[in-house]
């Protein structure tokens, strides 16, 4: 059957990882985007198959489990490397797949004739394998082996261009923040284990399922713990400060990782354990406020960029704190449509900003920009796709999962928490036109356009016609019961006093409000193009700064006194003092070694009598 072959999706671009690493040093480029985009499409090919498998089943036997082997076992704790595919793994897997099939394809043009361009596509299958295995993992210890892979892919792709001081900091940095993530991940995994005698997402339910008096405290604790793992690799406040500096690698390496898939890692595992959460009610309130506390900030500080990387940077950290949002009111299927969709349009954004970089010689200063709607009309339709999406334009995606984010957080926290939710969706038009003017208005560019071709204009256009396209998932409009919550088979959100005409009259004057918005607010960047932006909101309001006087400069510091007082005068003090030790010993012991028979031969028989007399005493023999 070919559930018995669910370990085919990751092994396929595992494949295309070693057949381009191992066989590829004299290849040409051709072959060697062949072979990665190839392993990536039969994968999605595979990952269809497998999605017809599963709606052939009824709704609640949607479910594939495959156990490949026995990796550990410590007393009654035995850890499998196992896959399982429902639903909710599914959607994931279809969209790393898809939009990574269509990133593959990009980057052949994008990338050609750069020096590392094998080791460009190694390291990008080598993260799709690492996706799938977080994604498809059956328990937390496989999931954070995959969760290790894709922050070890994603540090070297930020720094691909490591010849750039920028880029190696910036991939160091990357590296560092979500090692403070990763620990409270790692911890939540052994409380896990502890508590529940199992790490396995379907043995946690049971457990709790069958145990109702299981403390709450516990599962508080273990939920919080695996939430800080959440915000790290989701880039979420405070953890937030290394995605918009990852913008030093690769538009599509954007695109694929910090658009698309790896940050929405986060959102993922928490719907994963979704049990665990609504055993612990008293941290879906935390989960909520940092994700609207990071999306509010997130959408301010994208108004104060200039760089078209940094604002989609920001704009995803923003757009990620609304799946936290959705999360936080219990609206699982909600936060998961958003995070399709996300990474559809924000997949789309990226690339199309690649396009507009690579045809303006690298520039990326929108204050540069203008009027490129009628010079690139392929990437100009697609980017006004994707901006529609992301302001939540109806009928295009966006509208849709935004919708029922924002109303299912009235129901959960009332009309303050909404009005928050709301003016973070009115920040998101402002950029939004923010970016659309580099579209609109006068032409900013004086040199020529290279003009993009085929290869990196037909991913745009099929990712244009999806962000329109999605939105059918969240239909029926205004209800629990929307098609992709009956897929996924996840609550949706609650309705509240009002019911669906209150949600109706919502979402209208929302649409009202947001197309204003961004229609006046295209104008306005147009003709103020160049405009300086306030400078905390083009610091990010200094959060940097911050942490770098409260922790980089202190750590570096002590670094310092200890490489000098330290290492240098204790360590090496105590190694150079050995090995002054060794060679005096040597001189003294050099001076018995006169070459002289007789001297050797008294020095034996010494030696002799000396060993009988000892043996001698010791026995009673004296």
């Amino acid at each position: 059957m070919l559930s018995r072959s669910l370990w085919i999706l990751p092994a396929l671009p595992a494949l295309g990882v070693l057949v381009n690493g191992l066989l590829g040093t004299s290849w040409r480029e051709r072959r060697i985007a062949v072979v990665a985009s190839g392993s990536v499409g039969l994968a999605l090919a595979a990952a269809v198959g497998f999605l017809a498998e599963l709606l052939s089943r009824p709704p609640g036997e949607r479910r594939i489990a495959v156990r490949l082997y026995r990796w550990l076992s410590e007393g009654p704790l035995a850890v499998d490397v196992g896959f399982l595919l429902d639903p909710l793994s599914m959607a994931m897997v279809l969209v790393v797949l898809f939009v990574g099939f269509l990133i593959h394809i990009y980057s052949a043009d994008y990338m050609r004739g750069d020096p590392g361009f094998r080791r460009y596509f190694v390291c990008l299958n080598l993260f799709v394998f690492f996706m799938l295995v977080l994604v498809l993992a059956d328990n937390l210890v496989v999931t954070f082996a995959g969760w290790e892979g894709v922050g070890l892919c994603s540090y070297l792709l930020i720094g691909f261009h490591h010849e750039r001081k920028r880029a190696c900091d910036a991939g160091r940095k990357a590296f560092v923040v979500n090692r403070i993530g990763d620990f409270g991940f790692l911890l939540g995994i052994l409380l896990a284990a502890g508590a529940f005698g199992t790490v396995r997402y379907g043995g946690i339910a049971a457990v709790l399922e069958a145990d109702p008096s299981f403390p709450t405290a516990v599962a508080a604790a273990v939920a919080l713990l695996l939430f800080v793992g959440a915000v790290g690799k989701s880039a979420q406040f405070p953890l937030h400060v290394w995605l918009p500096d990852a913008m030093e690698g690769p538009t599509p390496v954007s695109a694929l990782i910090h658009a698309a898939t790896m940050v929405n890692a986060g959102v993922y595992l928490l719907c994963r354990i979704s049990p665990l959460l609504e055993k612990a009610p008293a941290v879906l309130p935390v989960i909520a406020a940092v994700g609207l506390a990071t999306a509010l900030y997130a959408a301010l500080a994208a108004l104060g960029q200039r760089d078209i990387k940094r604002v989609l940077a920001y704009s995803t950290v923003s757009q990620i704190g609304y799946m936290f949002v959705a999360v936080g009111c219990g609206l699982y299927s909600a936060g998961m449509f958003h995070l399709v969709a996300h990474g559809i349009f924000k997949g789309l954004l990226f690339l199309a900003a690649g396009a507009v970089i690579h045809a303006l010689g690298g520039e990326q200063d929108l204050g540069r920009m203008g009027g490129l709607g009628k010079e690139m009309p392929a990437v100009s339709l697609p980017f006004l796709a994707g901006i529609l999406a992301l302001a939540g334009v109806f009928p295009f995606a966006g509208f849709f999962s935004k919708d029922a984010i924002l109303w299912g957080s009235l129901g959960r926290y009332g009309a303050a928490f909404w009005l928050a939710g709301f003016a973070g969706a009115v920040l998101t038009a402002l950029y939004s036109a923010k970016l659309l003017s580099a579209f609109t208005g006068r032409k900013g560019h004086p040199g020529p356009l290279h003009r993009p071709g085929p290869v990196l204009t037909m991913p745009l256009a099929v990712l244009g016609a999806c962000a329109l396209l999605a939105g059918a998932g969240g239909l029926p409009l205004f209800t629990e019961d929307t098609l992709f919550a009956r897929f996924l088979d996840m609550p949706a959100g609650a309705h509240g006093a009002g019911g669906p005409a209150l949600e109706a009259a919502l979402a209208a004057g929302q649409l009202i409000v947001i197309v204003a918005v961004l229609f006046a607010a295209t104008r306005r960047f147009a003709r103020s193009r160049k405009a300086p932006s306030p400078a905390f909101l083009a610091d990010g309001f200094g959060i940097d700064r911050l942490y770098g006087l409260l922790f980089v400069r202190p750590l570096a510091a002590l670094a310092r006194f200890s490489f000098a007082a330290v290492e240098r005068r204790v360590v090496d003090g105590a190694v150079n003092g050995l090995g002054a030790l060794s060679m005096a010993l040597g001189r003294a012991s050099a001076r018995f070694q006169s070459g002289m028979v007789r001297r050797y031969a008294a020095s034996l028989a010494a030696g002799a009598f000396a060993l009988i007399g000892l043996g001698l005493y010791f026995s009673g023999g004296f």
